[in-house]
């Protein structure tokens, strides 16, 4: 058995069905569960602008100078990538930079000032201090908390090394 509507019929049971199936075709509004989810683009951190603290100095090792100082002042810069937008940015997008950081006060020197910095996940950063070199570069971990990332650091080089602590905070838009 076959059932015909025709006219006005169609017009009023066909909008009732579809609605009582949950087929409307509104946008649906995102539940706090799936905005919390690490892939979500909504929740995920973002490295993009001047971020400034201090570096602190926990261990060295074999370094070609001795620290003089245990705790520098800190400044790193990531641009934003190209035309992307909060929408439209991954995790994944790496950000181009440069950082001011005094650690031939911890014994060594980089040969750049050149960063690069990613997010990874809704809370936490990853970034690489002089990243176009083989050997000599600072491995950069932090978690963001509000408009702060804290985190470890490190750096290996033929031999020696040294790591640490920082504490970022970024610095309000101009």
């Amino acid at each position: 058995m076959t059932l015909r509507l025709g006219g006005i019929a169609r017009w009023t049971i066909v909008p009732l069905i579809i609605t009582a199936a949950g087929l409307n075709a509104r946008a649906q509004t995102p539940s706090p569960i799936e905005l919390n989810r690490p892939d979500s683009t909504a929740a995920a951190g973002d490295v993009t602008g001047t971020w400034q603290g201090t570096f602190q100095l926990d261990s060295a090792w074999n370094l070609p100078q001795r620290a003089t100082t245990r705790s520098v002042p800190a400044r790193i810069t990531f641009a934003a990538v190209g035309d992307a937008t909060p929408t439209t940015s991954s995790a994944r997008s790496v950000h181009a930079g440069m950082f001011e950081v005094e650690f031939q006060r911890f014994g060594f020197s980089l040969s750049t000032q050149e960063a690069l910095g990613w997010s990874v996940g809704a809370d936490s950063m990853r970034a690489r201090l002089n990243p176009t070199v083989e050997r000599g570069v600072v491995e950069v971990h932090g978690t963001f908390r509000d408009d702060t990332i804290t985190g470890t650091w490190s750096y290996a080089s033929d031999g020696g090394g040294a790591r640490g602590t920082f504490r970022l905070r970024k610095s309000p838009s101009r």
